[in-house]
């Protein structure tokens, strides 16, 4: 069975790197291939090119916080996060959960949410 993870703000999003990364360095100790190979399944998808793509969605009012994490993680070499697997908005909220509550901004992009 396949894990999603969901990666909320800049507290999720670090944690989930680090998560990933974790997972991904894990082998499991000596001789314990089907450890890591059912590890890997279950948290990445692998791509045809061997890649692991990390299952997971990033969500973030900030773009840049999206974009360190991104960038972290493809730049470990060992797994990346998916094309187009995070959402956020133009700005942050400035440290002020209210500014991302309903009441400002929190509900413009849940149409991009709705399947």
């Amino acid at each position: 069975m396949s894990v999603v993870s969901l990666q909320l703000g800049q507290c999720g999003n670090q944690i989930g790197h680090e998560l990933f990364s974790v997972i991904s360095d894990d082998s499991g100790g000596p001789n314990r291939k089907q450890y890591k190979q059912c590890s890997d399944e279950r948290f990445f998808h692998e791509t045809s090119a061997g890649e692991l793509v990390a299952r997971s969605v990033l969500v973030d009012m900030e773009p840049k916080v999206i974009s360190r994490a991104i960038a972290k993680a493809s730049k470990s070499g060992r797994w990346r996060y998916g094309d187009g697997a995070h959402f956020s908005q133009k700005q942050g909220s400035g440290n002020n959960w209210a500014n991302g509550n309903v009441a400002l901004r929190g509900w413009r992009g849940s149409e991009r949410f709705v399947c």
